[in-house]
């Protein structure tokens, strides 16, 4: 058996360490480098955001027809432009136009802003 560390043949019995975030196999010299692999806990799984939402967590739904009109005209109702209502709901412009151009179909959080901010209702549940 080779040492991870330096690169000897492990003569008699190889140590496991921890060393900067690896476990190696190491020989007895080498074993001052590092902590005993079974005195260290295991490195923590990075943070997953629990916010964010997963096709699980959306729910089945149909946006209403004419969308891009409604939007618009109560857009325009409110006196504002598509630049002024996009910075308003958090959404680009440019998406706000293909969207009451009904060219796209928003997304789920898309939707969710615009809801919020035009205080109406663009989907309901699939049938």
């Amino acid at each position: 058996m080779i040492c991870e560390l330096c690169g000897k043949t492990i003569m008699g019995k190889p140590y496991r360490i921890y060393v900067e975030g690896a476990y190696m196999t190491v020989c007895e010299s080498c074993a001052k480098y590092g902590k005993p692999a079974d005195s260290v806990n295991p490195p923590r799984e990075k943070h997953v955001d629990k916010a964010k939402k997963t096709s699980q967590d959306i729910p089945e739904y149909e946006i209403v027809d004419n969308y891009g009109q409604i939007i618009r005209g109560i857009r325009e109702g409110m006196g504002l432009t598509q630049e002024k209502f996009g910075i308003k709901c958090g959404v680009k412009p440019s998406l706000l136009a293909k969207i009451e151009q009904q060219k796209i179909i928003p997304d789920y959080q898309t939707i969710r802003k615009l809801e919020t901010s035009l205080k109406i209702k663009l989907t309901r549940p699939s049938a």
